[in-house]
This record gives structure tokens, C-alpha cells and sequence, in this order.
């Protein structure tokens, strides 16, 4: 037996050729080959709309109903409603090609294809020879020759208007009457601006006037009718170059909907009017024509057999014509006019619009009944589709040349000529008729028929539609691929989607999880054909051999014997046994879960095959496992930080948001920014995955697989890393701020006088993490008004700066505060920090920089506090040189006092102050002279920048002796009540007091060598 393998047997310029979605565009050879019965419902009408009976009727019915119903008036209107593409045409072309030969009737057969007015009227006039209907057709030629349909357009448009402003309210009804009249509706047609909307491509009377002039492609649905849309609703109209009256009146549009519908209610009612006013058939011509082409044939003894294709191709002359086809044929007991039976494809919604009129008329020749081809596709029409499709099927194998040149015989069955035809129809399938259904089956024409069916009838079968987007493209672009072992291609998988609404499900996404790990090579091949040619079985399985065979799709190594799933269309079909499936099956059955827990698993199997988004509850639980379980994989020892708080994640962005966990097609997935950490595509492995996530969220163990708990634990491992650097620079607690954070730490510790360049990596170390509550400087008399001031600003702050330090660089325990100090992680960065005493242009992490404010003037701060220092030393320096007891220096004085206050010498008076000023400094430490003296000595000249720095802070910071401006304060006030003592002795002359100044100028003579010691002292020293 010959193997099918990458055959196709028919060519795509035969397809293009044979297969016309239109009934009317098909030779007559093609459209009878093609023919399938249809599917007829005879419904009731119900005023304006029709109740399907659940009667079904043949063509052969439908034609015998039509030629034999006889009606009082003599005119049979019958109408053949349904949607487009239902097969209306179709209906009235078979009714053409099946009418018996008669010398009795004349048939008017008004093609849908031919939609130019002058068209419509010429075939209504066929083969009339008559003065009156000779001078209609030139009026219309000449009417619609020598315009465009712009032109035209505006023509129509403009009639319309006319028409509109010839009204008066008590004509109208409703809401109509406030649109009446020149200064109602017809102001918007009027107005240049609006005109012009209106006459935009797309719109209405544009594409009115196309068709109305030329014959339009036999696929493209004629405009029925005006709709809201056609009305210049812009919002800019209202204001923008339109004139007052008119922008009353367009608001009144725009602010009530139920004007907008009165006013297109209004356009439709008279555009007949501008139509035959554009056309020159207005006043009747119509009707009088055709009640003249009645009397003629009457006189010939014949009746009139009317086939409009489409009822839309007679706008424009539609009530002159109804008018005319339904006027009784009988006066005074006498045949006037000839008997008329018109049978017209009407669109479901125009059917709804028609003339109240018309309808009446309707119900009267039919006796309240049209003929539905919306069809519906249910179980019991599985053959019925497979029969339409055989037919085709078969057509474009045999081709268009050769059925036309058999007409009048049978059509040939291309399969009965292969050499595949038993191995083919045994794993495609064949029609009842015998033709194969290859490169279908039963179920791959359900899913392909539901998968374009319109949007809101899942189950609808539009013949049109089932050809253009099913058929027609599988065969055309399948050619090559199935040649080349590639179908079902991109375009195909592209195309055709499984539609939920009609029932049929997507493949499992654990069966393409499994398709994805067992097949690199066809595993998108595979899914949709297991999922259209095999029904979606629950199971990974292999396809039917033959299947397989002709799609070039290799086994998959799996256990058990093949497994083709039950096709639905094929009841009776006997099959093999099942397989066991790949996989273990679950170790729980899903069915105990509750049903509102299932329902978010479909959820989730839905966006999987791509049918639907994932919704907010499902994309949150997913979210929320995989954010917390992060959170809570935290090594808080390694190295050892104080835990994070749920807190401090959500502010550094990591939640249960998209900006952390991004999954494709999800709600709130806007939000994502592009930059979420986790991301998730949509794949059949994620969304099994996700399942389990929503199983556990809901403290469900039934149906959880282990693969996933494993997953979200190596997950939480990966992303806890990324949690801790997000929150990390969210904290600004990276390497770079936390130095930065320390060197303003330091540099207020030295505010304090406990931090400078030269101590030890210890000692910086505790002063850095020192809160500075107790921190107080005994030597504030030697400080600067500013030292001191930025002291107590920097204290102000300190406590935050240096609990954030803790926090980043501490570990917690108890109740999570901050004992230990990570010295590990923490004395590097102290390294790095103290290399500068200085922030310079330091960009500081948010959390240092209120500390930081108050050291703001550092690089004037710390010169002026060691200037300040320098000064008064040097001021000490020049009465208590280095080397000199500060005993004898203060006995010195005191003698002093004591000879001035003896002999009552001028200065007297200053003596309460210095004594005051010598029992300060009794507890003052005149040795620390000597350590200041060497630390203020350390900036020289010489040293610039950092270092120059540095020396004056070895200076400036360490906290000096309290009583160190007292020192300065008393000498300096000894010096000047000596000064004054001398001159007061002297100004005494020669006399008793003679003695005094001798003493005086003793005690002052050993005062100007202690002096002088001390410069020399200073001198050498430098």
C-alpha cells in the first residue's frame, strides 16, 4: 500500500479558480458541483422580527413553495433572510439555475455583484421596448456618466439636505420634530465643516455613491443603511469653524443619544428621496415603469420571476419598487398586471428596518413566514458540514476547466482515481457522498469552522466565511508547507485558534509542558495538530498513524499503544484502545477541589493557550507566592544583617506587583515598567506551575506537584539575592553610601572631639557607631561660636544617621534590635571612609544627608577652630613659656597683687577679676600646654589638601582643657595690671612713693623675663 507522506492533490491556482465565496461569481459547471444542500429554517414572522420553528426545509422546498403559493393579489414576496455570508445569494442562485424552462415567464435576476443604480434599473427593464421606459434608462445613464463618486456624493448629500429642510414637525413623530425643518437636521448637512466629515472615506454616502455608480467587488457588503457613526460627532465640530445655529444643534447631538438616533432614523427615512432626486426618479417613475413593464408582459399571458441576490442593491427605488411588485394584478376581474413573484436575500438587521408596508405585504403573500439560513452548527450537523466541504474539497481537485467542460454531467470523484484514497480517507475521513476530506478530518473542520465563526455565535455557520477563512487559506498556504513536512505552519497556528465559547478547549498546558520537553524539533507542529486533528486529547499521545504520516510528524517515545482520540463527528467510528498516558497521573484528582478553586485553575488554563488574559485574583496569588517566598528565603547570617521587614521590601518595590513579578498577558501588567526581576512568559510549563502557586495560596495540597514546590524553592533562592539589592539601593545601603554615611558619622564624632585622623581603626570604629546621647565637650570656652554650633546641630541628627548605620551594618536578635556590629563587612568600609575627612562633592545616601547638614561649612569650620586654638595658645605662650612651673608663675603674680594692693597703686580695681580668674585655673592642667603645642604644631606650611586638613583636625578636635581660655584670660589681665601699676608708681615722682615704684618695677622686671623666656621659648621653637 502507498504511504501518504507530504502529498497534496490538488494545485493552489485550481483553489483560487473553483472555490468562490460568492454563489453568483461561479460558472454554472462550478456552482452546481459545489452545490450542498442547505440548511433551510422556515420561520414565523412576529412583527418585526421571525421565531425559528425547528423546521427544516430543502431548496427543492423552498423552490415549489415560491412557483406554487397563489395569493389573492397575484404578487408572492418572499424573503430569504439571514447574515452575510449565511448562503442567501446562494439560495437565489440555485432557485435561478433550477427554475423549469417556460415560454410563460420572464425572470429579472438582479446580480448582487452589479450595484451601479443604472445597472439595478436596466435588468428591472429588460427587453421592454417603450417610449417612457426608453427615456428612464437615458435619465439614469446620463444622471450617474461624467461624475465621480465624489461628486456625486456631494450631490446626494446636498439633496438630502433639501429634502431634510422641506419638513415640518408635524410631519415627523418623537424626538424627530425637534430636528424638522431648515433650521433643524438640515443645518448639519448644510455646514461646510460637517459636510465634509460626512463625506469622509468609509463614511456612508461615500460609499454609497461608489457602488451606486460602478458594479463593486462581488465580496463587498453594500452599506445598508445610515448608522451613528455617519454623523460628524467630533467633539472639535462643536466649536471649530462652525457657524452658531449649527453648533446649537450639533450639541443637542452630542448631549442626547436619543437624538442621535431620531436624527439617523430621519437620514434614513429620506434618503430615498435624494437618491431618485440625484438620479432623476423621483415622482414616481419607478413605479410607474414597473407597473408598465407589468402591463406588458400581462398582455404577453406572462408572469414576472424577480431574483434579487441583495436586497440593499435597490436603494434608492426600494419603495417605489416594493410599491410596484405588490400592486394587485387584478381589476374589475381582469388581469391589468402581469402575476409577479419576487424572492429577494434580505440581511437579518434590514429585515427588522423594513416598511411597515412591505412587511404587511410580506405576511399576506406568504402567509407569515420567510425562509432563515442562519445556521447554526450542532451535533446533528456534522455530515451536513462534512458534505459541504467534500464538495469543494473535490471541485478544486478536479479544477474549473474541466467541470465546466462536463456540464450537464456528473462530477467526477478525484479520490476514486488516487492511489492514497484507502489510507487517506481511513485517517482523514470522507464525506457521505464519498469524498475525501484530506488535509481535514471531522475534527479539524469543527475547530477551523468554530475557530472563524463571528465574534458572539460560536456555532454559526456563514458558508462564506467557513470558504474564505477556513478552506481557502488552508489550501493555499498549506500547499507548500505540507510538501515540505511543515504543517501546520506559523500562519496556520496564527490563524486558527481554539474557540472556548463553541466548546472546544486548547490543548492541556500539562500536555504541551510535556510536548515542550519531549519534542524540540515539532513541538509547536505537534501541539495544534494534536490540538485541531485530535480533538485535544487530555494525554500526550501520538497521532493516528496516517495522520502522522502525511504531516511528516515522527512518533514521540512514549509508553502504550497509539492513541487517536474519539473524533466527534464520527460517532459510529470504531477506535483503538486508549493508551495509558505519559506521566503518572496526579496524585490527587482535582475534582475534590471546590469549584470556585477549579474555576481559578481554568483561569489559568485560559490565558495559557492564549483565550484570555490572567485575571487580577490569579496574577496576585502567583505574585504574592513567589514575592513572599523571596522574602522569607533570606540568610540573615550570611553575611549576618537585621532581617528586612515586609515594610522596607514593599518600599523598595518588591511585592505583589507586576514591577516584581511580570507575567505576560497578566492584569496590571502595565505596571511593569520593563524592569521586574521575575519574569514569566506565557508557556504551558508556567502555567502548571502557577497552578500549583494558586493551590498552595489557597492552603490546598490536592493537585500540588512536587516539581513546583521545588521550582518556587530554587526561586526563592535565585530572587533572594535580588530582594536584598533592591532593598539594599532602595536604603541606599550599598557599599558606596555606607561609606559616605560613616565618614559623616566620623566627621561629627570629631565635632564631638572624639574621632581624627592618627587613632585607631577601634577607636574610630566605636565613635562612628555611638549615638552621641552622652556626648558633651568640657572645652566650649575654646570653641568657636561656629565649632559649637554645628555640634549641637549635628547631635540634633546623629541619633537617625547612626541607627540607619546600625540597621545596614548590624545584626538583630530578640526582639530584632541591633546587637552586634558586622565588623567584617563594617571595618572595610570604616577604612575607606576615613582615607577623607572631607564630603566634598560626596553624593550622600537620603538617610545621612540631614546629619550631614550642619558640617555644611567643614572647610572653613576646622581652619578657624585651629586658628582660634593657635591664638590662644600663643597668647599663653607669651607669659608661661614652655619649661616654666605654673607655681611659680601664678606666686609671681600674686606678689604682685599684694605689693600693688599694699602701696594702693592705680589697677587696684582690676585685682577682684584676676583673683577670681587664679582660682579658676587651680584645677587647670598647664602640662596639656605641651601636648597642644605639638598637635597644633603638626600643620605646617608645607602641607596642602587632605593633609593639610588632616593636621589642622589633630589640632582642632581632641578636647582640650576646660580651663584653657581662663589660662589665656588671666595672664593677659595680669599683664595689663602691672602695665598700669608701673605707670601709676612713676606718676608719683620722687617722693614717699618713690619706694613703691622701686618695688613695682622689680616685680615688673621679673614679669618681662618670664615674658621673655617665653618668646625665646616660642622663638625656638619654631
Amino acid at each position: 500500500m502507498p504511504e501518504l507522506h507530504d502529498y497534496v492533490c490538488w494545485d493552489v491556482e485550481r483553489v483560487v479558480s473553483t472555490i468562490q465565496t460568492e454563489a453568483v461569481v461561479a460558472s454554472s459547471a462550478v456552482f452546481l458541483a459545489t452545490h450542498t444542500p442547505l440548511q433551510i429554517q422556515r420561520a414565523e414572522i412576529d412583527g418585526r422580527r421571525f421565531n425559528n420553528t425547528d423546521r427544516m426545509v430543502s431548496e427543492r422546498d423552498v423552490l415549489k413553495d415560491f412557483l406554487g403559493r397563489k395569493t389573492a393579489t397575484g404578487t408572492v414576496l418572499m424573503p430569504v433572510v439571514g447574515e452575510s455570508g449565511s448562503g442567501k445569494s446562494h439560495l437565489v442562485r440555485w432557485v435561478r439555475e433550477n427554475l423549469p424552462n417556460s415560454d410563460k415567464r420572464k425572470v429579472i435576476y438582479l446580480e448582487k455583484s452589479k450595484t451601479s443604480l443604472r445597472h439595478v434599473i436596466e435588468s428591472l427593464l429588460e427587453g421592454v421596448d417603450d417610449e417612457e421606459i426608453t427615456q428612464i434608462r437615458s435619465d439614469v445613464r446620463s444622471s450617474t456618466s461624467g461624475t465621480d463618486a465624489s461628486r456625486l456624493a456631494l450631490r446626494l448629500i446636498n439633496e438630502l439636505m433639501i429634502a431634510l429642510a422641506g419638513t415640518v414637525s408635524a410631519g415627523l413623530r418623537g424626538k424627530q420634530r425637534q430636528l424638522a425643518g431648515p433650521k433643524g437636521l438640515a443645518l448639519i448637512l448644510q455646514d461646510p465643516v460637517l459636510q465634509d466629515q460626512m463625506l469622509e472615506e468609509g463614511k456612508f454616502i461615500p460609499r454609497f455613491a461608489e457602488h451606486m455608480l460602478s458594479d463593486r467587488g462581488s465580496d463587498t457588503e453594500r452599506p445598508p443603511l445610515f448608522t451613528v457613526d455617519d454623523l460628524p460627532l467630533s467633539v472639535d465640530s462643536a466649536m471649530d469653524g462652525v457657524a452658531a445655529p449649527t453648533r446649537v444643534m450639533l450639541r443637542l447631538l452630542l448631549s442626547k443619544p436619543e437624538m442621535r438616533d431620531a436624527a439617523v432614523d430621519l437620514l434614513n427615512e429620506y434618503w430615498e428621496k435624494s437618491v431618485q432626486a440625484t438620479s432623476s426618479l423621483g415622482g414616481g417613475r419607478i413605479l410607474d415603469a414597473m407597473k408598465k413593464v407589468r402591463e406588458i408582459y400581462a398582455r404577453q399571458g406572462k408572469e414576472i420571476i424577480l431574483l434579487v441576490e441583495d436586497f440593499a442593491l435597490i436603494q434608492g427605488v426600494q419603495r417605489d419598487l416594493l410599491d410596484a411588485i405588490t400592486e394587485t394584478s387584478q381589476r374589475e376581474g381582469r388581469t391589468v398586471l402581469a402575476p409577479m413573484r419576487t424572492l429577494m436575500a434580505i440581511t437579518s438587521g434590514y429585515f427588522h428596518d423594513l416598511p411597515e408596508t412591505a412587511l404587511t405585504r410580506i405576511e399576506a403573500s406568504t402567509g407569515g413566514h420567510v425562509y432563515n439560513l442562519d445556521l447554526v452548527l450542532k451535533g446533528d450537523s456534522a455530515e451536513a458540514v462534512a458534505s459541504f466541504t467534500g464538495r469543494y474539497l473535490n471541485a478544486a481537485r478536479v479544477g474549473r476547466e474541466e467541470l465546466e467542460a462536463r456540464v450537464g454531467q456528473s462530477v467526477p470523484n478525484r479520490c476514486e482515481e488516487c492511489p492514497f484514497q484507502a489510507p487517506c480517507h481511513d485517517a482523514f475521513g470522507k464525506s457521505a457522498e464519498g469524498y475525501g476530506l484530506y488535509p481535514f478530518n471531522r475534527s479539524a473542520l469543527k475547530r477551523t469552522i468554530h475557530a472563524v465563526a463571528p465574534a458572539g455565535q460560536p456555532h454559526a455557520f456563514v458558508p462564506r466565511t467557513v470558504l474564505s477563512r477556513a478552506l481557502i487559506p488552508v489550501l493555499t498556504e498549506g500547499f507548500d508547507s505540507i510538501q515540505e513536512g511543515l504543517f501546520p505552519d506559523e500562519q496556520f497556528r496564527a490563524r486558527f485558534k481554539s474557540n472556548r465559547d463553541a466548546g472546544d478547549l486548547p490543548l492541556a498546558s500539562r500536555v504541551r509542558e510535556q510536548i515542550e520537553d519531549l519534542d524540540q524539533a515539532d513541538g509547536a507542529r505537534r501541539e495544534k495538530l494534536l490540538e485541531f486533528w485530535a480533538d485535544s486529547p487530555t494525554e500526550l499521545v501520538n497521532l493516528a498513524l496516517g495522520i502522522a504520516t502525511a504531516f511528516s510528524l515522527p512518533d514521540l517515545p512514549l509508553d502504550g499503544d497509539r492513541h487517536t482520540p474519539h473524533p466527534p463527528f464520527d460517532a459510529g467510528r470504531a477506535e483503538p484502545s486508549p493508551r495509558p498516558p505519559v506521566a503518572d497521573p496526579p496524585v490527587s484528582d482535582n475534582s475534590l477541589l471546590p469549584r470556585s478553586l477549579q474555576k481559578r485553575l481554568d483561569l489559568v488554563e485560559s490565558w495559557s493557550s492564549g483565550d484570555a488574559g490572567l485575571p487580577t485574583a490569579e496574577a496576585s496569588a502567583v505574585r504574592s507566592m513567589i514575592s513572599r517566598a523571596a522574602l522569607y528565603r533570606q540568610d540573615w547570617l550570611n553575611p549576618p544583617v537585621k532581617p528586612f521587614t515586609t515594610n522596607q521590601a514593599e518600599k523598595a518595590g518588591w511585592g505583589n506587583k507586576a514591577s516584581t513579578v511580570s507575567i505576560e498577558q497578566a492584569s496590571a501588567e502595565a505596571l511593569a515598567r520593563g524592569d521586574s526581576p521575575v519574569v514569566f512568559k506565557r508557556k504551558p510549563a508556567n502555567a502548571e506551575f502557577f497552578k500549583s502557586l494558586i493551590l498552595l495560596n489557597a492552603e490546598s495540597a490536592v493537585g500540588v506537584r512536587s516539581q513546583d514546590v521545588v521550582r518556587l524553592a530554587s526561586m526563592a533562592d535565585k530572587y533572594a539575592r535580588v530582594l536584598r539589592a533592591r532593598v539594599t539601593e532602595h536604603s541606599q545601603f550599598g557599599d558606596d553610601s555606607l561609606v559616605a554615611g560613616l565618614r559623616v558619622s566620623l566627621m561629627g564624632a570629631a565635632l564631638a572631639g572624639r574621632a581624627h585622623p592618627g587613632m585607631t581603626l577601634a577607636q574610630l570604629h566605636a565613635a562612628a557607631f555611638n549615638s552621641g546621647h552622652t556626648w558633651q565637650r568640657a572645652d566650649t570656652s575654646s570653641r568657636t561660636e561656629m565649632w559649637q554650633r554645628s555640634l549641637a546641630g549635628h547631635l540634633a541628627r546623629r541619633g537617625q544617621l547612626v541607627d540607619t548605620l546600625r540597621a545596614a551594618l548590624g545584626v538583630g536578635q530578640g526582639t530584632g534590635a541591633v546587637q552586634v556590629i558586622d565588623a567584617a563587612r563594617a571595618l572595610p568600609l570604616l577604612r575607606r571612609a576615613v582615607k577623607e575627612w572631607d564630603l566634598g562633592d560626596s553624593e550622600l545616601p537620603k538617610w545621612a544627608q540631614d546629619a550631614a547638614q550642619p558640617l555644611a561649612g567643614w572647610r572653613v569650620l576646622v581652619p578657624g577652630q585651629h586658628a582660634q586654638l593657635v591664638s590662644l595658645l600663643q597668647g599663653i605662650r607669651q607669659r608661661f613659656p614652655q619649661g616654666e612651673r605654673s607655681a611659680d608663675l601664678l606666686g609671681q603674680l600674686d606678689a604682685s597683687l599684694r605689693v600693688a594692693a599694699e602701696l594702693g597703686l592705680q589697677g587696684g580695681n582690676q585685682v577682684p577679676v584676676i583673683r577670681r580668674l587664679m582660682e579658676e585655673v587651680q584645677e587647670a592642667d598647664w602640662a596639656s600646654l605641651t601636648v597642644l603645642d605639638r598637635d597644633l604644631a603638626k600643620l605646617t606650611p608645607g602641607l596642602e589638601g587632605s593633609d593639610a586638613l588632616a593636621a589642622a583636625l589633630q589640632g582642632a578636635v581632641p578636647i582640650r582643657d576646660p580651663h584653657l581660655a581662663d589660662m589665656h584670660q588671666l595672664l593677659k589681665k595680669a599683664d595689663d595690671f602691672l602695665n598700669d601699676a608701673l605707670r601709676s608708681a612713676e606718676e608719683r615722682g620722687q617722693t614717699a612713693a618713690s619706694t613703691a615704684g622701686q618695688q613695682m618695677q622689680s616685680l615688673l622686671d621679673s614679669w618681662e623675663q618670664i615674658a621673655q623666656v617665653a618668646r625665646a621659648s616660642s622663638e625656638g621653637g619654631e
